[in-house]
Protein backbone atom coordinates (compact mmCIF):
# COMPACT_ATOMS: atom_id res chain seq x y z
CA UNK A 1 0.00 0.00 0.00
CA UNK A 2 1.25 3.23 -1.19
CA UNK A 3 0.51 6.46 0.36
CA UNK A 4 1.60 8.92 -1.92
CA UNK A 5 0.58 12.95 -1.31
CA UNK A 6 -1.10 13.53 -4.45
CA UNK A 7 -0.19 12.66 -7.65
CA UNK A 8 3.07 13.36 -8.38
CA UNK A 9 6.33 12.18 -10.05
CA UNK A 10 8.25 10.93 -7.16
CA UNK A 11 5.59 7.88 -7.27
CA UNK A 12 5.90 7.25 -10.68
CA UNK A 13 9.57 7.80 -11.05
CA UNK A 14 10.50 5.67 -8.19
CA UNK A 15 7.99 3.09 -7.23
CA UNK A 16 5.48 2.14 -9.75
CA UNK A 17 7.92 0.02 -12.34
CA UNK A 18 9.47 -1.40 -9.41
CA UNK A 19 6.50 -2.11 -7.26
CA UNK A 20 5.06 -4.05 -10.27
CA UNK A 21 8.45 -6.53 -10.75
CA UNK A 22 8.49 -7.10 -6.94
CA UNK A 23 4.24 -7.33 -6.18
CA UNK A 24 2.59 -7.75 -9.60
CA UNK A 25 -0.89 -6.48 -9.45
CA UNK A 26 -1.05 -6.62 -5.41
CA UNK A 27 -0.14 -2.87 -5.12
CA UNK A 28 -2.98 -0.13 -3.83
CA UNK A 29 -2.12 3.79 -4.52
CA UNK A 30 -3.62 5.90 -2.17
CA UNK A 31 -3.82 9.62 -2.36
CA UNK A 32 -3.77 10.99 1.07
CA UNK A 33 -4.84 14.22 -0.01
CA UNK A 34 -8.25 12.97 -1.37
CA UNK A 35 -8.86 10.17 0.77
CA UNK A 36 -9.36 9.37 4.19
CA UNK A 37 -8.08 6.48 6.38
CA UNK A 38 -11.40 5.05 8.04
CA UNK A 39 -12.41 2.12 5.62
CA UNK A 40 -8.93 0.94 4.14
CA UNK A 41 -7.96 -2.08 5.13
CA UNK A 42 -4.93 -3.46 6.47
CA UNK A 43 -3.60 -7.16 7.31
CA UNK A 44 -0.05 -8.37 8.39
CA UNK A 45 1.18 -9.44 4.99
CA UNK A 46 0.45 -5.40 3.87
CA UNK A 47 4.06 -3.42 4.00
CA UNK A 48 2.96 0.42 3.44
CA UNK A 49 5.18 3.02 1.91
CA UNK A 50 5.17 6.31 2.90
CA UNK A 51 6.02 8.92 -0.69
CA UNK A 52 7.43 11.84 1.35
CA UNK A 53 5.68 12.56 3.79
CA UNK A 54 1.63 12.04 5.17
CA UNK A 55 -1.06 13.96 6.46
CA UNK A 56 -1.03 13.98 10.81
CA UNK A 57 -4.86 12.03 9.58
CA UNK A 58 -2.90 9.40 8.39
CA UNK A 59 -0.09 9.12 10.33
CA UNK A 60 -2.18 9.01 13.32
CA UNK A 61 -4.46 5.90 11.86
CA UNK A 62 -1.05 3.94 10.99
CA UNK A 63 0.19 4.61 14.58
CA UNK A 64 -3.08 2.90 15.59
CA UNK A 65 -2.62 -0.08 13.42
CA UNK A 66 1.03 -0.51 14.31
CA UNK A 67 1.78 -4.09 14.53
CA UNK A 68 -1.31 -5.01 12.61
CA UNK A 69 0.74 -4.63 9.22
CA UNK A 70 3.81 -6.43 7.74
CA UNK A 71 6.15 -3.23 8.09
CA UNK A 72 6.07 0.61 6.90
CA UNK A 73 8.91 1.75 4.49
CA UNK A 74 9.31 5.41 4.15
CA UNK A 75 10.99 6.87 0.60
CA UNK A 76 12.51 10.07 1.07
CA UNK A 77 14.08 11.62 -2.69
CA UNK A 78 15.12 14.71 -1.61
CA UNK A 79 16.95 15.83 1.25
CA UNK A 80 13.96 16.89 2.86
CA UNK A 81 15.73 17.06 6.27
CA UNK A 82 18.26 20.19 5.01
CA UNK A 83 15.72 21.94 2.96
CA UNK A 84 15.29 24.89 5.50
CA UNK A 85 19.21 25.45 4.91
CA UNK A 86 19.28 25.34 1.67
CA UNK A 87 19.92 29.01 0.57
CA UNK A 88 19.08 28.29 -3.07
CA UNK A 89 15.30 27.20 -2.35
CA UNK A 90 12.43 29.38 -2.36
CA UNK A 91 11.90 30.37 1.18
CA UNK A 92 7.56 29.45 1.03
CA UNK A 93 9.26 25.97 -0.76
CA UNK A 94 11.67 25.03 2.11
CA UNK A 95 9.80 26.22 5.07
CA UNK A 96 6.79 23.65 3.55
CA UNK A 97 8.87 20.93 2.82
CA UNK A 98 10.75 21.23 6.30
CA UNK A 99 7.76 21.78 8.07
CA UNK A 100 6.07 18.60 6.27
CA UNK A 101 8.91 15.73 7.08
CA UNK A 102 9.12 17.50 10.72
CA UNK A 103 5.73 15.92 11.17
CA UNK A 104 6.68 12.89 9.49
CA UNK A 105 9.84 12.53 11.49
CA UNK A 106 8.12 11.83 14.69
CA UNK A 107 5.89 8.94 13.16
CA UNK A 108 9.48 7.38 11.26
CA UNK A 109 11.14 7.30 14.53
CA UNK A 110 8.40 4.95 16.02
CA UNK A 111 6.84 3.02 13.32
CA UNK A 112 9.42 2.89 10.15
CA UNK A 113 11.46 -0.45 9.27
CA UNK A 114 12.72 0.68 6.36
CA UNK A 115 14.07 3.68 4.74
CA UNK A 116 14.04 4.11 1.06
CA UNK A 117 16.79 6.99 -0.42
CA UNK A 118 16.77 7.98 -4.11
CA UNK A 119 20.71 8.39 -4.36
CA UNK A 120 23.89 7.14 -2.17
CA UNK A 121 24.75 10.46 -1.15
CA UNK A 122 21.54 10.77 0.53
CA UNK A 123 22.62 7.55 2.37
CA UNK A 124 25.66 8.57 3.32
CA UNK A 125 24.54 11.79 4.73
CA UNK A 126 22.11 9.92 7.00
CA UNK A 127 24.47 6.86 8.19
CA UNK A 128 22.08 6.19 11.27
CA UNK A 129 19.58 4.65 8.87
CA UNK A 130 19.43 1.27 7.33
CA UNK A 131 19.00 2.70 3.56
CA UNK A 132 18.20 0.96 0.61
CA UNK A 133 19.03 3.03 -2.64
CA UNK A 134 16.18 2.90 -5.15
CA UNK A 135 17.33 4.43 -8.29
CA UNK A 136 15.16 6.24 -10.71
CA UNK A 137 13.35 4.66 -13.52
CA UNK A 138 10.47 5.05 -15.68
CA UNK A 139 8.53 3.21 -18.31
CA UNK A 140 6.47 4.18 -21.66
CA UNK A 141 9.57 6.30 -23.17
CA UNK A 142 8.56 7.90 -25.98
CA UNK A 143 9.71 7.53 -29.55
CA UNK A 144 10.69 10.87 -30.22
CA UNK A 145 9.80 13.80 -32.72
CA UNK A 146 10.97 16.23 -35.14
CA UNK A 147 9.74 19.46 -34.03
CA UNK A 148 12.54 22.31 -33.35
CA UNK A 149 11.44 22.59 -29.44
CA UNK A 150 13.75 22.42 -26.73
CA UNK A 151 12.47 22.95 -23.05
CA UNK A 152 13.50 22.89 -19.52
CA UNK A 153 10.94 21.60 -17.05
CA UNK A 154 12.14 22.50 -13.66
CA UNK A 155 9.97 24.24 -10.66
CA UNK A 156 10.50 27.28 -8.89
CA UNK A 157 12.73 25.03 -6.87
CA UNK A 158 15.24 25.20 -9.79
CA UNK A 159 15.03 29.31 -9.42
CA UNK A 160 19.08 29.89 -10.00
CA UNK A 161 18.86 27.56 -13.02
CA UNK A 162 16.07 28.68 -14.60
CA UNK A 163 17.66 32.65 -14.31
CA UNK A 164 21.05 30.99 -14.91
CA UNK A 165 19.38 29.77 -18.24
CA UNK A 166 18.06 33.43 -19.31
CA UNK A 167 21.40 34.51 -21.02
CA UNK A 168 21.64 31.20 -22.71
CA UNK A 169 18.02 30.87 -24.36
CA UNK A 170 18.55 34.30 -25.44
CA UNK A 171 21.57 33.75 -27.43
CA UNK A 172 19.81 30.36 -29.15
CA UNK A 173 16.73 32.45 -30.17
CA UNK A 174 19.30 35.01 -32.05
CA UNK A 175 21.24 32.49 -33.92
CA UNK A 176 18.01 29.55 -34.82
CA UNK A 177 15.13 31.85 -35.62
CA UNK A 178 13.02 28.85 -36.23
CA UNK A 179 13.44 27.31 -32.98
CA UNK A 180 10.80 27.48 -30.26
CA UNK A 181 11.85 27.42 -25.95
CA UNK A 182 9.26 25.85 -23.65
CA UNK A 183 9.61 26.10 -19.84
CA UNK A 184 7.63 25.72 -17.34
CA UNK A 185 6.41 28.42 -14.66
CA UNK A 186 4.07 31.23 -13.42
CA UNK A 187 4.36 35.23 -13.66
CA UNK A 188 7.61 35.08 -12.12
CA UNK A 189 9.14 33.00 -14.71
CA UNK A 190 7.18 34.92 -17.48
CA UNK A 191 8.91 38.45 -16.34
CA UNK A 192 12.33 36.82 -16.66
CA UNK A 193 11.85 35.32 -20.21
CA UNK A 194 9.77 38.35 -21.39
CA UNK A 195 11.17 40.26 -24.66
CA UNK A 196 13.23 36.91 -25.73
CA UNK A 197 11.15 35.56 -29.11
CA UNK A 198 9.41 32.19 -29.59
CA UNK A 199 9.69 31.20 -25.87
CA UNK A 200 6.91 29.08 -24.68
CA UNK A 201 6.03 29.48 -20.66
CA UNK A 202 3.70 26.27 -19.13
CA UNK A 203 2.24 27.28 -16.11
CA UNK A 204 2.68 24.15 -13.88
CA UNK A 205 0.14 21.53 -13.40
CA UNK A 206 -0.76 18.36 -12.12
CA UNK A 207 1.89 14.81 -12.51
CA UNK A 208 -0.80 13.33 -14.45
CA UNK A 209 -1.74 16.49 -16.99
CA UNK A 210 2.23 16.87 -17.23
CA UNK A 211 2.60 13.73 -18.23
CA UNK A 212 0.13 13.81 -21.50
CA UNK A 213 1.55 17.55 -21.85
CA UNK A 214 5.05 15.77 -22.46
CA UNK A 215 3.42 13.28 -24.33
CA UNK A 216 2.34 15.44 -26.93
CA UNK A 217 5.28 17.99 -26.93
CA UNK A 218 7.81 16.53 -29.58
CA UNK A 219 10.44 17.66 -27.82
CA UNK A 220 13.90 17.57 -29.61
CA UNK A 221 16.21 18.54 -26.95
CA UNK A 222 15.91 18.58 -23.13
CA UNK A 223 18.01 20.56 -20.74
CA UNK A 224 19.31 19.81 -17.34
CA UNK A 225 21.41 22.63 -15.56
CA UNK A 226 22.63 21.63 -12.14
CA UNK A 227 24.42 23.85 -9.69
CA UNK A 228 27.26 22.18 -7.52
CA UNK A 229 25.16 23.06 -4.02
CA UNK A 230 24.90 20.71 -1.28
CA UNK A 231 21.28 20.23 -1.50
CA UNK A 232 21.84 19.52 -4.97
CA UNK A 233 24.00 16.92 -4.43
CA UNK A 234 21.68 14.81 -2.70
CA UNK A 235 19.68 14.58 -5.67
CA UNK A 236 19.17 11.77 -8.56
CA UNK A 237 20.04 11.57 -12.22
CA UNK A 238 16.17 10.87 -12.49
CA UNK A 239 15.95 14.39 -15.33
CA UNK A 240 17.53 11.71 -17.59
CA UNK A 241 14.77 9.61 -17.24
CA UNK A 242 12.09 12.46 -17.75
CA UNK A 243 14.04 13.89 -21.17
CA UNK A 244 14.78 10.94 -22.70
CA UNK A 245 10.35 9.85 -21.65
CA UNK A 246 9.64 12.94 -24.01
CA UNK A 247 11.60 11.45 -26.91
CA UNK A 248 14.20 14.46 -26.55
CA UNK A 249 18.06 14.04 -26.16
CA UNK A 250 19.71 15.86 -23.24
CA UNK A 251 22.26 18.59 -21.89
CA UNK A 252 23.15 17.97 -18.43
CA UNK A 253 25.59 19.59 -15.99
CA UNK A 254 29.20 17.67 -16.09
CA UNK A 255 28.86 16.91 -12.40
CA UNK A 256 26.54 15.56 -9.79
CA UNK A 257 24.35 13.80 -10.67
CA UNK A 258 25.11 13.16 -14.35
CA UNK A 259 28.56 13.22 -14.84
CA UNK A 260 28.85 9.56 -13.27
CA UNK A 261 25.97 7.65 -14.96
CA UNK A 262 25.85 9.31 -18.37
CA UNK A 263 28.42 8.49 -21.42
CA UNK A 264 29.42 11.88 -22.72
CA UNK A 265 28.36 11.85 -27.25
CA UNK A 266 26.41 8.59 -26.07
CA UNK A 267 23.38 9.14 -23.54
CA UNK A 268 23.61 12.68 -23.45
CA UNK A 269 26.02 15.94 -23.56
CA UNK A 270 27.88 16.95 -20.47
CA UNK A 271 28.25 20.51 -20.37
CA UNK A 272 30.61 22.83 -17.72
CA UNK A 273 28.23 24.90 -15.92
CA UNK A 274 29.49 27.87 -18.81
CA UNK A 275 26.38 29.76 -20.68
CA UNK A 276 28.64 29.83 -24.00
CA UNK A 277 28.99 26.17 -23.69
CA UNK A 278 25.98 25.87 -23.72
CA UNK A 279 24.72 28.03 -25.98
CA UNK A 280 27.00 26.11 -28.36
CA UNK A 281 25.95 22.71 -26.99
CA UNK A 282 22.53 23.25 -27.65
CA UNK A 283 22.75 24.70 -31.59
CA UNK A 284 24.90 21.82 -32.24
CA UNK A 285 22.62 19.41 -31.00
CA UNK A 286 19.26 21.25 -32.47
CA UNK A 287 20.84 21.59 -36.06
CA UNK A 288 22.70 17.41 -36.13
CA UNK A 289 19.60 15.40 -36.10
CA UNK A 290 21.72 12.56 -36.68
CA UNK A 291 23.55 12.81 -33.33
CA UNK A 292 20.78 13.92 -31.51
CA UNK A 293 19.00 10.35 -32.44
CA UNK A 294 21.98 8.54 -31.87
CA UNK A 295 21.92 10.28 -28.46
CA UNK A 296 18.38 9.39 -27.87
CA UNK A 297 18.72 6.17 -28.76
CA UNK A 298 21.48 5.36 -26.75
CA UNK A 299 19.89 6.88 -23.37
CA UNK A 300 16.48 5.01 -23.94
CA UNK A 301 18.92 1.85 -24.02
CA UNK A 302 20.33 3.06 -20.92
CA UNK A 303 17.43 3.86 -19.53
CA UNK A 304 15.32 0.59 -20.21
CA UNK A 305 18.57 -1.44 -19.24
CA UNK A 306 17.77 0.22 -15.70
CA UNK A 307 14.48 -0.89 -15.64
CA UNK A 308 14.54 -3.09 -12.12
CA UNK A 309 14.12 -7.06 -12.60
CA UNK A 310 13.49 -7.64 -8.80
CA UNK A 311 14.56 -6.74 -5.46
CA UNK A 312 18.19 -7.71 -5.60
CA UNK A 313 18.37 -5.45 -8.86
CA UNK A 314 18.80 -2.58 -6.64
CA UNK A 315 21.90 -1.24 -5.32
CA UNK A 316 23.04 -3.29 -1.74
CA UNK A 317 21.02 -2.16 1.35
CA UNK A 318 23.09 0.10 3.56
CA UNK A 319 23.69 -2.26 6.83
CA UNK A 320 23.02 0.33 9.20
CA UNK A 321 21.24 0.08 12.71
CA UNK A 322 17.47 1.36 12.04
CA UNK A 323 16.65 4.54 13.43
CA UNK A 324 16.28 4.38 17.28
Amino acid sequence: MVLTPGLIPTTDIYLKGRLEKWFEEAVCYLNTLRVAPPGVALDETTLVVVVRYAPVRWLRWLERMHGQVAGVAYLMDDDMPQALVAPELPLRYALKTGWRYAMTKRFLIRHCNEVWLSTAELARRYPHTAARVLAPGYVGLSSGGDRAVYYYHGTWAHRCEIKWLVPVVNKVQQVLPGVWFEIMGDDRVRRLFRGIPRVRVVHPMPWTDYLDHADIGNYQVGLAPCFDTDFNRGRSHSKVFDITRTGAAGIYSDGIPYAEPLIHGRTGLLCRNDPDRWVAAIIMLLQDPVLRKNIYRGAKAWCEARLPSSLASDSAVFERETVD
